[in-house]
């Protein structure tokens, strides 16, 4: 009678393997998370950093090793300056065209603490604008950006105090990138700043 289970044990024993091999594999197309911050200084500019896309606010992908705060410390250090101030602004999703992957767009905000703004390598500018400039910058002609970038930094620049949300379709069309609002803004709450 023992005889007879072996089959079965051995069907369940090979159907885990699989299943532990398939969850051991890297995904070819894994969805990722990316950082961005907003750092304003004592008169109210923004910090925007220019690159092949166009201008935007410092980012980064976020696949190291360390806590968001450490990370969004670390990011700012790379462009030469402390903050303090921390706060989440917002939480956007893109679903694209081009790629199976979901990117989660997580943006804060920050005051400067100190140290002197440079640009890191393989950027061409860094300035200070105006929060309505930075849009107008954001959203000029030559960006290669979505026009996702500019909506929502629009709406965390001109409400800072609410954390937004909301989802946007990404496609591709020669050398730029073209967006379309799946998921109205809307606010996730607000929050009040505290030190970091």
């Amino acid at each position: 009678m023992r005889h007879a289970y072996r089959p079965l044990l051995s069907a369940v024993l090979l159907a885990a393997s699989f299943i532990a091999q398939a969850e051991a594999e890297p995904v070819s197309e894994p969805n990722y998370t990316t950082q961005n911050l907003i750092i304003y200084n004592e008169q109210g500019q923004v910090l925007l950093q220019r690159n092949f896309m166009g201008w935007s606010t410092p980012g980064w992908r976020y696949d190291d090793r360390v806590t968001l705060t450490e990370g969004l410390h670390q990011l700012a250090g790379r462009y030469g300056v402390k903050i303090t101030d921390l706060r989440l602004a917002g939480l956007f999703t893109y679903r694209y065209t081009y790629t199976p992957a979901m990117s989660t767009r997580s943006h804060y905000s920050a005051r400067l603490a100190g140290g002197a703004p440079k640009a890191p390598q393989g950027f061409d500018e860094l300035r200070w604008f105006s929060p309505k400039d930075a849009i107008a910058a954001m959203g000029d002609a030559s960006q290669r950006s979505p026009q996702a970038l500019v909506q929502l930094n629009r709406q965390m620049l001109e409400n800072p105090e609410t954390i937004w949300g909301g989802a946007f379709h990404i496609r591709q069309e020669d050398e730029r990138y073209l967006s379309e609002m799946t998921e109205p803004f809307h606010a996730w709450g607000g929050q009040s700043r505290r030190s970091e």
